[in-house]
Order: structure tokens, then C-alpha cells, then sequence
């Protein structure tokens, strides 16, 4: 009797540990909106804002991006640009388009200036932005005002674009806390 009970126990437990793994999670979709860019002359922005998106969102598991037909055609309709980043602009963007989250940001200034102290040769980023999302999962809509006002040593700047890696970074930040709010 002991013997049966010992099988019929371990089957039990067998069965609850591999009862998470018949779950089907699926990966919620995302759709990056392309850069809102107000910087004249600053074309390298658009290609750092979508590597460093793509990038934060390869990081994080569950998330997929997605870009198709139906979605490009949601896109061109709402005219988002000139509408502005609202929640019902994004909201309609994501039921047309059939996506779970929907991002996009503007940049308004980004640019380093130097700061003029005795003995010292500093630059300033000038950093200015917005970030918005919508997730039609639970309806939540995030916004916020991107600043950056770093100061560094202006010649360690020399050697690469410090003004562009910082924008990446400031992407890679909002991302995550778009994907993150409740």
C-alpha cells in the first residue's frame, strides 16, 4: 500500500512541475512609430533612436516588434507628427495595426555646448525630448519629458559622438520604463 501511495505522489508532483510549462505565453507585440525629429540637419538621430529601441527591446524577454502592412497604413492615417503624441492618436494607431504596445518619441534639441569656467573645458549636453506609449493590454498610456544636462570633460568627447550616445541611451531608458508602467 505504501508503494502505490509513494507512485501516486511522485505522479502528482510530476504533473505540477510540468503543468507551467504547458502554458502558451505569447510574446506581446510592439510597434516602434518613427523618431518625431525637430533637430535641423541631424539625420544620424532617426538610425540611433531605432538601433537603441531595438535593442532594449531584444533585452527584455516577451516583446517582439512587429512592422507590417496594416500597421505602416495605421501609421500614414493618424498623421501622429502633426497631431501630436496623444492617447487616443496611439490608441487608434494600436487597434488598427492589431499591436499590444505602441512607442514613439520626439526630439526637440539635442546638441553639447561648452561650458566657459576658468581652468576647465567642460561641454553641457543639451538634451530635449518627449516619450510616449500606449499599451492596449491594460490601457495604460505613458508620457514623458526626456532631459538630459550631463557635463564632461570636453576632451573626452574628441574621440566619438558623445551627444548621440547619450540620446541612445536616453531611448534605451524610456523604453524600458514604457514597457514597464502600470
Amino acid at each position: 500500500m505504501k508503494k502505490v501511495l509513494r507512485y501516486l505522489l511522485m505522479t502528482v508532483l510530476a504533473l505540477c512541475f510540468t503543468v507551467p510549462c504547458l502554458s502558451a505565453a505569447e510574446a506581446a507585440t510592439v510597434a516602434l512609430l518613427p523618431l518625431i525629429n525637430h533637430v535641423e540637419g541631424d539625420e544620424l538621430a532617426n538610425k540611433v533612436y531605432y538601433n537603441n529601441a531595438i535593442k532594449a527591446l531584444k533585452s527584455q524577454s516577451g516583446f517582439v516588434v512587429i512592422e507590417n502592412n496594416k500597421l505602416n497604413q495605421a501609421i500614414d492615417d493618424s498623421k501622429y507628427a502633426e497631431t501630436g503624441m496623444e492617447q487616443a492618436v496611439l490608441a487608434k494607431i494600436a487597434k488598427e495595426g492589431d499591436v499590444d504596445i505602441v512607442f514613439v518619441m520626439q526630439l526637440d534639441k539635442l546638441a553639447k555646448k561648452p561650458m566657459h569656467r576658468v581652468g576647465e573645458r567642460m561641454v553641457k549636453l543639451d538634451l530635449l525630448g518627449k516619450a510616449a506609449a500606449y499599451n492596449r493590454l491594460n490601457g495604460v498610456y505613458y508620457t514623458h519629458v526626456v532631459r538630459g544636462d550631463k557635463e564632461i570633460d570636453e576632451t573626452l568627447t574628441s574621440r566619438w559622438d558623445w551627444t548621440h550616445e547619450e540620446f541612445g541611451r536616453a531611448v534605451r531608458v524610456e523604453i524600458n520604463r514604457a514597457l514597464r508602467a502600470k
